[in-house]
This record gives C-alpha cells, sequence and structure tokens, in this order.
C-alpha cells in the first residue's frame, strides 16, 4: 500500500456525504488554509500574500476567529469516521501534493485543509462547551496536516495512539511506512506474533538497535488494557497526557538494558528522590477568563508556596512556573518560535497572581493565554507533587508518597518507578517533570552560571537538538561544558552534522558512536554518580 499512494498521480479523501452543515466546515477550513502557508518543521503561519498580512496582529496575518455555528460545523466534520481510522494516515502522508478532500459536492485541496487545521488550533481559549472535544481532533489531524518524514517510531506511535484500528497489530505495522528505514527498528509485519508481543519488541528493538529507552516515557500504569510488563507501553489505548519534551534528564547517555526471562527489563540509572505529596490532581483545565485562571493559578500558590517569605517565597514561585508548563519557554529555543511563552511574561503572572491572592483584590491579573495553553496542556491528567528533598514536579496521575523519581540511561525524561515489597524489583509508574533536573543535573551537577541549554531545530533532520550558549559571548557549541576531556583513546569525529550532534571514535578499538564515552557508567560512578541496576517487572 506505501508504494500505491507514494506512485499516485492523485489521491482522493473521501469523507461521505454531505450533511446540514458540512459545506459550511468546508468553506471555512478552505477560506482560513488560504490565508496562510504553514513552516510544518517549526508549526508557524505566515500570511499567504500581503492581502492576507496584518500589520497589527501580534500573528502578522489576519486572524479571523471563526463563529460559534462555524466551530460546531467543524466539530461535526471531524467527528466523522474517516478521521479517526490509523491507515489513513499513510494514505495522506504519503500522497503527492495532488491530494483532495471531498465530502458531497464540496472539495478542498488537502493542502488547504492541513493549513486551515493548523489555523484553528490558535483558537484554543474558546470555551464552547459543544466542541471541547475538537481541541483533540485539531491536535491528532496536525499528524495528519504534517507531510514531513516522521523521525522516530516510539514518536508515531505516541502520536498516532489515539486512532482506532481492528488488529493491534496495527498500532506498529500501519505505520511503519511512515519513518524512515533505518529508524523501523528491523521490525517486519508478523501476523503470527500477538499485540503484547510486537508492542514489547518495539522496546527490546529500540533497546538493541538504538540503544535507547526512550519508549519508557510512553509507559503509564493502570491505563492499559492488555496484559504487559509495566515497561511496554499499551498502544491500544488512547493517551490522556501530553507526552513531555525538551527533555534531557539523562544527559543522552547510552541505555545498558538486559531482557531477563519472566518479562523483566533490567536497566542502568539513579534515583534521585522520593516523591513526598500530592499537592494537586489535575482532573480538569484550569478555565481561560481572568478571574478563574488567576484563582486556578492562585490555589497551586497557596498548596505549594503556603506562608513562605522572601526569597524562598520568590524561589518557589519561579519553581512553580517552571513546573506547570514544563519550562517550555520562548527563550530556549531557536531559531524563535511564537508559539512558546515568554518566561518573563509567564513569571509576571505567576508574581502577578500571588500579589493579587495576598493582597485580596477584586481585579485579577489578566491571564497569560499563551502560558495558559501550555500550563492546561501539560498540566492535564498529572498531579503536582513535591520531593522528599524539596523540588516540584508533575507525575503522572497513579503516582503515590513513596514513590521513587529515577533517570534511566537511555531515557531522557525521569521515571517513576514504585518498588515492590522487597525492593529487587520495579514497576514503571510513568514519565514526570521534576524542576532542577529536566538537563542532565542529576549525573552531570548545575550548568555553570554563564551557560543555557537551547533546543534547536533542524529541518533537514526533521528533529531538536540541545546546543549550549555562552551568555558572555552569544556563541553556541554542541559539547557539554560540564564535561571534561575525553578518556585516553577517544576522540571526536569530523561529519556532515556536527554543527547539531557530536561523534566520537576509539582509535585503539575502532569503536564509532554517537553516545558520548564521558557518560559511560565506571565514568559516572567515577564523578560520584551512585548508579544501580532497576529490574522492571
Amino acid at each position: 500500500m506505501p508504494n500505491i499512494y507514494t506512485s499516485a498521480k492523485g489521491v482522493i479523501v473521501w469523507l461521505g456525504p454531505e450533511s446540514d452543515d458540512t459545506a459550511i466546515a468546508m468553506n471555512a477550513i478552505q477560506d482560513l488554509g488560504s490565508r496562510v502557508t504553514v513552516d510544518w518543521d517549526l508549526r508557524t503561519m505566515a500570511p499567504a500574500s500581503e492581502s492576507h498580512f496584518d500589520p497589527d496582529s501580534e500573528k502578522s496575518y489576519d486572524a479571523v476567529e471563526p463563529s460559534p455555528q462555524v466551530w460546531r460545523s467543524i466539530h461535526n466534520l471531524l467527528g466523522r469516521a474517516w478521521f479517526e481510522r490509523l491507515w489513513i494516515i499513510q494514505e495522506v502522508c504519503l500522497a503527492g501534493k495532488n491530494t483532495h478532500v471531498v465530502c458531497g459536492s464540496v472539495e478542498i485541496s488537502y493542502e488547504h485543509f492541513g493549513n486551515g487545521i493548523c489555523y484553528l488550533t490558535n483558537w484554543k481559549g474558546v470555551d464552547e462547551p459543544q466542541i471541547q472535544r475538537l481541541w483533540e481532533l485539531l491536535e491528532q489531524l496536525l499528524v495528519l496536516s504534517n507531510k514531513t518524514t516522521f523521525s522516530q517510531l516510539d514518536w508515531v506511535l505516541a502520536q498516532t495512539r489515539q486512532s482506532q484500528c481492528s488488529d493491534q497489530r496495527d498500532r506498529v505495522y500501519a505505520i511503519l511506512s511512515l519513518v524512515p528505514e533505518k529508524e523501523r527498528l528491523e521490525i517486519r509485519p508478523d501476523y503470527t506474533l500477538s499485540a503484547p508481543e510486537v508492542f514489547q519488541r518495539v522496546v527490546l528493538q529500540q533497546a538493541r538497535c538504538r540503544s535507547q529507552l526512550n519508549v519508557l516515557r510512553f509507559c503509564s500504569m493502570n491505563s492499559g488494557i492488555m496484559d504487559l510488563p509495566t515497561w511496554v507501553p499499551d498502544w491500544s489505548v488512547g493517551s490522556s497526557v501530553e507526552s513531555l519534551r525538551r527533555l534531557r534528564a539523562d544527559a543522552a547517555a547510552k541505555a545498558y538494558p538486559c531482557f531477563e526471562s519472566e518479562g523483566i527489563l533490567a536497566a542502568m540509572g539513579l534515583c534521585i528522590t522520593v516523591v513526598d505529596n500530592i499537592k494537586k490532581d489535575f482532573t480538569d483545565r484550569i478555565p481561560r477568563t481572568r478571574y478563574a485562571s488567576a484563582k486556578g493559578i492562585g490555589e497551586l500558590i497557596s498548596a505549594v508556596v503556603g506562608g513562605e517569605t522572601n526569597n524562598r517565597r520568590t524561589d518557589k514561585l519561579h519553581s512553580l512556573c517552571r513546573t506547570l508548563c514544563t519550562a517550555e519557554f520562548r527563550e530556549m529555543s531557536t531559531p524563535d518560535n511564537p508559539e512558546f511563552p515568554l518566561l518573563e511574561e509567564s513569571l509576571k503572572y505567576i508574581m502577578d497572581c500571588d500579589d493579587w491572592l495576598r493582597q485580596n483584590s477584586t481585579k485579577p491579573p489578566r491571564p497569560h493565554s499563551s502560558y495558559m495553553v501550555y500550563v492546561n496542556g501539560f498540566s492535564s491528567g498529572r498531579v503536582l507533587v513535591t520531593s522528599a528533598d524539596g523540588r516540584l514536579g508533575l507525575a503522572p496521575r497513579a503516582t503515590k508518597p513513596g514513590d521513587k523519581i529515577c533517570v534511566i540511561l537511555g531515557c531522557s525524561s525521569p521515571l517513576v518507578l514504585r518498588s515492590d515489597d522487597n525492593g529487587f524489583t520495579h514497576k514503571v509508574v510513568g514519565e514526570c517533570y521534576l524542576d532542577g533536573i529536566m538537563t542532565g543535573e542529576a549525573l552531570l551537577g548545575e550548568l555553570p552560571k554563564k551557560w543555557m541549554m537551547l533546543q534547536k531545530y533542524y529541518p533537514e533532520y526533521h528533529v531538536n537538538y540541545w546546543l549550549f550558549l555562552d551568555g558572555n559571548t552569544g556563541q553556541t557549541r554542541v559539547d557539554d561544558p560540564r564535561l571534561g576531556p575525553l578518556p585516553a583513546g577517544w576522540r571526536f569525529k569530523s561529519h556532515e552534522e556536527e554543527d547539531a550532534w557530536n561523534r566520537f571514535v576509539n582509535d585503539g578499538t575502532g569503536e564509532d558512536t554517537m553516545f558520548d564515552p564521558r557518560l559511560e557508567p565506571d565514568l559516572l560512578k567515577a564523578r560520584g554518580v551512585e548508579l544501580q541496576e532497576f529490574r522492571l517487572i
């Protein structure tokens, strides 16, 4: 099937016959999609022509908000069965530019359809109770709208787990054609395997082929329906949380997994701290109205900061600001992406809410819209926790006091692990954000004061890489300034992408690798890192 779509002169997406409001929705998407061009690598928009340029708008294009009637018609259109099917993803992603969407007698190009979907995601602040499901649909359709080749199999699995298929093995097999051959982890469709065996194979093959365990980020205790080890994500059920991003808790170290009998995966890592208290369960999103938003933030400030004063109170407010949006700030991205909230403005809103709370004022501060989008996006479905060492974090809803927060080598986000009664084995509760350890601090310590980390998007590779910015000179580098010289026998290897990532060669053994030899377990232990083996069940 992939060859059919890639070779086709044109593809028609048939959504079915018209309904009463089909034309309203299709024409609205066509109109909105024709107003902008989309940079799918950065998910940013620009006016399609001078006639759609608005110099007074912060978005640069003439932002036209759909009416409630149009919102409802779009919701009805996107609720059709076609959009739920998993196999249609390769249909539109592999097809050429001559792809059209047809519903009844109305036809629009898929380019305008995709642009229109991207345009609509800018209006997440609309509180129409009839169309709350629309935001989930729009996010899911962004995957369909971006025809760029996806970079990693586990990421595509995470992005498509809301889609439907009759055979759960197709969760993996239906998307293999969407990633480059080298990223398919040597997996081939094999229907003699059961769905649990296929899911487990994804984890083991990522560990074997890539020496990584990032797939553990998508595990979620108590959310699956299949009988699986907790270290295997259940791709057959949709996720209730948004996956964390901008992660480098393991400092990009190599994984050292070992698959044991009886479904046990052994992995190297360290326990950073334990969960001390659950401060807030984010069962509902914080409303975006002025009073409700300030009230929601104020309640969090009361729960976390309490009666703290002076510098300690300020430090906790800063930490809360970072934690609620998992430090997704515009200042940490290059090239500049206006989708992200600015740190200074976000922190000001938190401080203004604190002042409003303490002064008992009748006029709450105006909400910071982009910051609140990220707060709701990452906190929804999670709990706000405090750790035994006084840190704030966002953790899976299944988290309990006493659970361990750990960094596993080869997994970019910290994991909440729960030990059994004897402490010999652990269950994976899920990934978490823990303020102050998300960029390798648990392994390497804090960055020197003049340095900060930036995440740069490289469109030629379709992936983000971390860089280190020297605040004094404005220069960036790939090598982590916390690391010293390479071990004896090792050297940096020159390669075409060396502005994005390092490669290393051992002149004695001939080993050629992307993993930094300074992060090997023996050298980490020599730095004082208390590594241990976690046997995951």
